[in-house]
């Protein structure tokens, strides 16, 4: 007996069609997508090189419909393309050989790039390769779906292009529309987007006359007259006439097909939006909201799809054999009826349960699966069908047959389309779940172990998705393409970052009596050259040799060695999570599955522990001992050279002043001091603040608004007493407040583990240095929690001894966790007297503290008399700088220049920036003699305890800290929600008219001017949305409070307000309502309380019918 045939006759299609049929259920409103992109989409045809502006928007295209909860597949032509820039060859070759080799080199080139970019969204993707033979199989094709749905379903983007490599003929002719269509056919996609060089079909060539007009929506693919004269491009193969052959299999397979222009993807979104809330069988669907989609070409989907078994059968390209039939077997199969083997003339081909074609008069009539194997076939051709046990010994149907009616199609003549089932539903856009497929939409791989506020895994390319479409903010020159490390600020954003400064203002430039100053940006070089920031501020870089790419040392390194713990743990079989620590970066790099040696995973761990700490050498040397290369290209990068992180600038039209654009604001506030200190009548100690920007050449920005080149900074500069151990008069306040650390010796071991300790106890112990810093450690977690910081997710990590700047000699961070791990949001940096002290030795300017003392101090000391009568006419205008020098002298100096003036009569003294560096100096000039001194005021340099906080980690760090999402009742998805406390959401109230009834427009104006007066932000949402939607947007702006003006309002004066986590709401007069919302923005109540106070209210906030 041979092996039974899968059972076919009632498949997954099928059932699918036949559970729709039955459905009354709406579809879900997840989407397929696939998007098409020729080679002279991607790839430049003069230079060959990939376009990446036009690549980066497809990518972020795609994301967003993922995030939309749609799945995405993406078939990519152009590795011929890239090969030929690889390979610097100008024109494409027409030799088969040197054809799939460009093909081999330009798909790696290919699918690297779109790895790159889609990772920079922390997007996955998958590649698939495959030939019209992978078609022709049907357990290849089966295997092939399956791994479709596989990789949909977990979140992932497939991106396919034909094998070029083996598939000869698709070199030779360019076939990826084609590919396109039947990749959506076996996907049972929804959308087929074919990206070419114009918006649209039009009936006439357009460049040719003027008059032509646009073809928006094709409904019979026979009926169209178009021009299709569009003949590829120098680089691909395809052209419009391939797109018109892929809209009528895609049509065929119930696909809606687009042809849209490649050069603006977002045509795809918009087009993606307005077609389903078109098509939407919600009732609510808000499609006003929704604009015209751009143009485009839409072929609608044939009524009658072809099920998956059919398109499969129809468009196989090689059949592993041939049945030739007669005239009347022919005629039977044109009723509908089974092939017979009665009917059989002849087979050719060698095949078991297989598609064939079956031929009469060499002409061929259709494909089918067949019930037996090529032999068999020939053994009962001819025969009756009941004879066919008797001959075989078995027989596999009743009647028996060749190949059932199902298992049959035709080529080309509707009438051959067997057994096609109209759905009962309307034809819509979307899939029903059907057994064996369930159609979901599927979760985003997450980016990290970090989670939401109601502890839910976080999705970072939502988050990102919202604040984007919110505009939070959004990259700086985008429609330029952008630049790496420049953002805007939309007006959430600039609110969101204005409320986090004027709390910051208050809870520490008011609060401790700071002095508040703003400097300029602009920095000559000496000033950073005294600073250290000229040769010390830098960062170790490297280059790959191979594509000239600039890599960051330390986090090339760190990439690597977990890329390859993470190929160990996977080759032990162990889960791969992300770790918590150290940071993580959104840019992911994979190693294979390789199991390692176990001391050598201990080096790795090692290495990571200590990554911070090593200098350019080293890193360079770790390169070298683990042989460590761009997984980009497979080459190991230079060795690492220092790059300073200013951007450098010339001051005035001459060019002759070089300066630079501050990398902090301390600079402005060091020089400021001696005037700081007279304006604070001398008293000691006080701090200086100031919020502004400032500026950092990074070498590898990413992350958002986590690594940039511009930002916002608050720094202050607390200046102490060294004397008497920088004590805080103030710390008995805070000494109660725990903290959590991480200090040095823990991680010298290698250990990330934290310690959970009071403050007090932990300057008690030595642990932090001293009671300033660890007053101002507190005063940082108590402004941290006071803006709605997680404080679980809040931790103070202690600088190693050599990865602190070269002017501290204490630095803890404020570390937030994030989906890019632990992220340093505020340095607490104890600068002792670096600053202070570099800066007056290089001007000479007293930057000093002086004060009375309580008791006259008295000494011996050697000192210095200049007679200034001679001395100035000696040294003429070096007088200062041989003085200068002469009183700079130690003790032990004057010492021994005393002995030799009284023994010799002169000295000679080295004073910079004279002739030959050195002068002499006689007895008649200057007199050095031991005697007593009496100071009656001590002169000391101030140290410094700098916390410096960066204001956009913070934002962004809060907004991860506050975003959830709510499950609602209605069966929709998941809505996002911001929990910003009142103080510093960017709209504290939102006013909601329940609809558009004029009686509502003047209660709205003057409750919203009302809280304007009272100093609240407010924002109207009047459009035409229903209230769940205009609340579920306003959710995602993290606005706390919402009032609804409604028909009671207008007869008894009374609203409703609704608290954004709750959803609950109360209802009160006017003047009750505003008095609320005062008390909750202003921290005097929380909503619990005033839900206690005022009448509860129950109402319908998802769905509310406008009278």
């Amino acid at each position: 007996m041979p092996v039974q045939q899968e059972p076919l006759a009632e498949t997954a299609d099928e059932a699918r069609l036949a559970q729709a049929q039955a459905s009354t259920m709406k579809r879900p409103r997840a989407l397929t997508v696939v998007i098409k992109l020729g080679t002279s989409s991607i790839v430049d045809e003069q230079t060959h090189e990939p376009l990446l502006p036009i690549l980066t928007l497809i990518v972020d295209t795609a994301v967003k419909l993922r995030k939309n909860g749609h799945r995405v597949v993406i078939v990519s032509s152009g590795a011929i393309g890239v090969g030929l820039r690889r390979m610097d060859i100008d024109k494409r070759p027409k030799h088969l050989a040197q054809l799939q080799a460009l093909a081999a080199i330009g798909q790696c080139r290919l699918i690297s790039l779109w790895d790159s970019l889609f990772g920079h969204l922390s997007q996955p993707i998958a590649q698939i390769l495959l030939t019209r033979n992978d078609i022709a199989d049907r357990t290849r094709y089966i295997n092939a779906q399956n791994t479709f749905n596989q990789l949909m379903e977990t979140g992932v983007i497939p991106i396919v292009n034909e094998n070029d490599t083996l598939a000869v003929s698709e070199i030779k002719f360019g076939d990826n529309d084609t590919l396109s269509a039947i990749t959506a056919a076996m996907i049972h996609a929804d959308m087929l987007f074919l990206m070419t060089d114009v918006d649209c079909l039009y009936d006439k060539n357009p460049r040719s006359h003027p008059d032509a007009r646009p073809i928006e929506v094709v409904k019979d693919i026979s009926d169209l007259e178009a021009d299709v004269s569009s003949a590829g491009s120098a680089l691909g193969t395809g052209g419009m006439s391939t797109k018109i052959v892929a809209a009528k299999l895609g049509t065929l397979a119930g696909v809606t097909t687009i042809i849209t222009r490649s050069s603006n993807p977002g045509n795809i979104l918009a087009i993606v939006r307005y077609l389903t809330r078109a098509n939407s069988d919600d009732e609510a669907a808000d499609v006003a909201e929704v604009p015209a989609p751009p143009l485009h070409t839409r072929f609608l989907p044939s009524n009658e799809p072809i099920q998956d078994r059919y398109f499969w059968l129809l468009h196989t390209p090689n059949p592993h054999g041939t049945i030739y039939i007669d005239a009347g077997c022919h005629r039977a199969l044109l009723d509908k009826a089974g092939l017979l083997p009665v009917g059989v003339v002849d087979v050719q081909g060698q095949f078991a349960q297989q598609e064939v074609r079956w031929e009469g008069l060499a002409q061929e009539v259709g494909r089918a699966l067949v019930n037996y194997a090529a032999p068999e076939i020939k053994r009962i051709m001819g025969h009756q069908s009941v004879e066919i046990g008797g001959i075989l010994g078995y027989a596999d149907s009743e009647p028996s047959l060749v190949a059932a009616r199902p298992h049959l199609r035709g080529p080309t003549p509707p009438t051959l389309c067997l057994h096609r089932r109209r759905l009962a539903a309307s034809p819509k856009l979307g899939k029903y779940q059907t057994p064996g497929f369930k159609r979901t939409t599927p979760r985003a791989a997450m980016t990290s172990t970090a989670t939401t506020l109601k502890g839910q895994p976080l999705d970072k390319a939502v988050l990102d998705a919202i604040l984007r479409r919110r505009l939070f903010y959004t990259p700086s020159f985008e429609i330029y393409g952008g630049v790496g490390g420049l953002y805007d600020y939309g007006p959430p954003g600039c609110s969101l970052q204005a409320n986090i400064v004027d709390l910051w203002r208050k809870h520490f430039i008011l609060e401790e009596d700071m002095l508040e100053v703003d400097c300029t940006v602009l920095t000559p070089h000496n000033v950073l050259k005294t600073s250290g920031h000229v040769d010390k501020f830098a960062d170790w870089m490297c280059k790959d040799p191979k594509n000239g790419d600039i890599l960051r040392a330390d986090h090339f390194v760190e990439a690597v060695l977990e890329a390859r713990l993470n190929g160990d743990k996977e080759a032990r079989g162990q889960k791969v999570e992300e770790k918590d620590d150290p940071k993580k970066k959104k840019k992911k790099t994979k190693a294979e599955a390789v199991k390692l040696d176990d001391a050598l995973v201990k080096e790795y761990e090692e290495v990571l522990a200590r990554i911070d700490n090593y200098d350019g050498p080293e890193l360079g040397q770790l390169i070298k001992k683990y042989d460590l290369k761009n997984p980009a290209t497979g080459v190991m990068p230079s060795d690492p050279v220092a790059f300073n992180l200013m951007f450098q600038t010339s001051i005035g039209p001459s060019s002759n002043l070089p300066g630079y654009l501050r990398p902090e604001t301390a600079q402005g506030q060091f020089l400021n001091f001696a005037k700081l200190l007279d304006f604070n009548q001398g008293q000691m100690p006080f701090a200086s603040a100031s919020i502004g920007k400032s500026y950092r050449n990074e070498i590898s920005p990413r992350a958002g608004l986590l690594r940039v080149r511009e930002f916002l900074m608050a720094e202050i500069e607390h200046f102490v007493d060294p004397q008497g151990g920088k004590k805080h008069s103030r710390f008995h306040e805070v000494e109660h407040i725990e903290l959590v650390l991480l200090d040095r010796d823990t991680q010298l071991a290698g250990k990330t583990t934290t310690r959970k300790i009071a403050i007090g106890r932990a300057v008690k112990e030595g642990l932090v240095d001293n009671e300033t810093l660890g007053y101002f450690l507190a005063r940082i977690h108590l402004f941290l929690e006071r803006i709605g910081v997680d404080l679980s997710k809040m931790r103070f990590r202690q600088h190693m001894q050599n990865e602190m700047a070269h002017y501290a000699c204490d630095c803890w961070d404020a570390e937030l966790f994030t989906t890019s791990g632990w992220v340093e949001c505020v340095g607490c940096a104890d600068r002792s007297a670096y600053d202070l002290s570099v800066h007056a030795k290089k001007t000479g300017a007293p930057l000093v503290v002086r004060e009375r003392r309580e008791e006259p101090l008295v000494f011996d000391e050697w000192q210095v008399d200049i007679e200034m009568k001679k001395f100035g006419p000696m040294f003429k205008k070096n007088a200062k700088a041989v003085e200068t020098a002469l009183l700079a002298t130690s003790q032990e100096q004057r010492e021994k220049l005393a002995k030799e003036l009284g023994k010799a009569g002169k000295i000679t003294l080295e004073v910079p920036g004279v002739e030959n560096g050195k002068v002499d100096l006689g007895s008649d000039s200057i007199k050095i003699e031991f005697r007593k001194r009496v100071e009656n005021t001590r002169e000391f340099t101030p140290n410094v305890i700098e916390p410096s906080f960066g204001i956009g980690r913070i934002l962004y760090a809060l907004i991860e800290h506050n975003f959830w999402t709510r499950a609602i009742d209605t069966g929709d998805e998941a809505r996002s929600v911001l929990s910003f406390p009142p103080a510093v959401a960017p709209i504290k109230v939102l006013l909601v008219p329940l609809s558009s009834s004029p009686e509502f427009k003047p209660i709205i104006k003057k409750l919203s001017q009302k809280l304007r007066n009272l100093g609240v932000s407010n924002r109207v949402d009047d459009s035409s949305a229903s209230i769940g939607k205009r609340y579920s947007r306003n959710d995602e702006l993290g606005t706390p409070l919402g009032i609804t003006v409604d028909f009671q309002t207008v007869q008894d004066g009374t609203i409703t307000l609704r608290d954004r986590d709750s959803t609950s709401q109360v209802r009160a007069d006017e003047g009750r309502i505003l008095e609320a919302i005062k008390s909750i923005v202003d921290g005097a109540k929380d909503w619990k309380k005033v839900a206690s106070e005022l009448p509860k209210f129950e109402g319908q906030e998802v769905e509310v019918a406008a009278r």
